[in-house]
């Protein structure tokens, strides 16, 4: 049995602890902050409003994150799928909303792109296989197999309100990894998608209370419970093993020694851990990674104070229509109960990469700068009746282009320093799917 020590009890933290543990490993997990989940941080305000800081939902796209999920008691009774009639997402242009769902069918059909890119669509089914030598933009590489207009208004605005990143920046190899093995083996994205279809019916989910009942669940299955407002004083090299000196508010300081560490810190943090200055030189340069700030602006309306019908997920904005924010979510469409009876939650995101200097922790500001793109596009003309923002400095971690000689140097790092770990969101995908699995 190894003794295994996690710095960070984010999502990231948690899933590696529980994981060890089934292991037959001893564990300890130190967070620094007073609570347990990261950037999973559902608030159930007294007005009657659900809100959600990080993530609003979680896709279940595999067997194995179902059967995670209904394997913790307390989820599967908590354990709710979104509305089946937000179906529809909507893309705006010209100041109206599009829909469009995820299917060959609905894209070739809309009345979104002309009729010179739908045919384009069609036409990249014939494509030969490729094996490129470098790597790519997004934009480059979408452009490539399906032209600017569905680059434009699909692409851009759907990693903008993914990733809150711009296509002409991020890296196709580390982005998205499957699409450029489809090119390789058939040519064809299409062709790629079409059989490499799983079995699986994907699930939009979360819990009656929000997600933070993820994180609580996974702590609260595990053998030793996270030590909460811990700090780390000094981490170096013992023989095979390492040691950390630990103190927190119930322990003095102290020194504990592991087989291996694992640090699920976000990138943003890591430079901060106090190395020995032998390690320190060799850590590579985390906070290079971009990680741009967002806005996440909640919302509260009496439903006869919107025009629009809301049947749908969200809308999301291509960067060629110049608005201030980045798309929203039609929060109590997707999940009825993060609204009052009567009332309508929405979620908007503003800033990224595509504009940071929009993002801010001025909430007046905000409102004021929404309100005339609110009133066009979903026909509010009201003063929301609830307001709650939550302001990320720093948010989601870009897979720029160049982000493959950063995750060398990662590699390195480990090889050099043994039974030393980063796991996180800028290496294995930054969606909550993947931190889980």
């Amino acid at each position: 049995m190894a003794k295994i020590g996690i710095i960070g009890a984010g999502i990231k933290g948690l899933t590696t602890a529980y994981k060890q543990e089934l292991l037959g490993n001893e564990v300890f997990l130190f967070e620094q902050s007073d609570r347990v989940g990261g950037a999973l941080v559902s608030k159930q305000h007294d007005s009657g409003y659900l809100t959600e800081d990080g993530a609003h939902t979680l896709l279940l796209n595999s067997s194995e994150l179902e059967r995670f999920i209904h394997s913790f008691d307390s989820l599967k009774s908590s354990f709710i799928e979104s509305n089946p009639l937000t179906k529809n997402r909507f893309i705006l242009k010209n100041n109206n909303l599009y829909p469009i769902q995820p299917t060959p069918t609905s894209v070739l059909t809309s009345k979104l792109l002309p009729i010179k890119s739908r045919l384009k669509i069609i036409s990249e089914i014939f494509k030969k296989p490729k094996i490129r030598d470098t790597d790519l933009s997004l934009k480059d590489f979408f452009i490539e197999h399906f032209g600017e207009a569905f680059t434009d208004y699909l692409i851009n605005p759907f990693i903008a309100g993914t990733y809150a990143g711009q296509p002409k920046y991020l890296s196709t190899e580390n982005t998205f990894p499957s699409l450029l093995n489809y090119e390789r083996q058939y040519g064809s994205i299409l062709k790629g998608l079409i059989r490499n279809k799983s079995s699986f019916k994907n699930k939009i989910i979360s819990f009656q209370s929000g997600l933070s009942e993820l994180p609580i669940a996974i702590a609260a299955k595990l053998t030793n419970k996270p030590i909460l407002e811990s700090q780390i004083l000094d981490i170096s090299k013992e023989n095979n093993g390492w040691k950390m000196c630990i103190k927190s508010k119930e322990l003095p300081s102290s020194d504990w020694y592991f087989d291996e560490l694992y640090c699920t810190l976000p990138a943003f943090k890591i430079s901060q851990l106090p190395f020995a200055d032998c390690i320190k030189k060799d850590c590579p340069k985390f906070e290079s990674i971009d990680h741009p700030p967002v806005s996440v602006l909640s919302v509260g309306y009496h439903k006869s104070e919107i025009q629009h019908p809301l049947n749908g997920f969200g809308y999301l904005i291509p960067e060629v229509e110049n608005k201030k924010h980045l798309g929203g979510l039609f929060t109590s469409k997707i999940f009825p109960n993060r609204a009052p009876e009567n009332h309508e939650l929405l979620t908007f995101f503003i800033g990224g990469s595509r504009s940071p200097e929009s993002a801010s922790s001025d909430t007046d500001k905000l409102i004021y700068e929404l309100a005339p793109s609110l009133s066009k596009i979903l026909g509010i003309n009201s003063k929301p009746r609830f307001i709650y923002q939550r302001f990320w400095g720093q948010s989601i971690p870009q897979y720029n282009l160049g982000h493959s000689q950063f995750l060398n140097r990662i590699t390195d790092f480990e090889k050099k320093y043994e039974n030393f770990f980063f796991v996180g969101n800028y290496k294995q995908g930054i969606s909550l799917s993947q931190s889980i699995l």
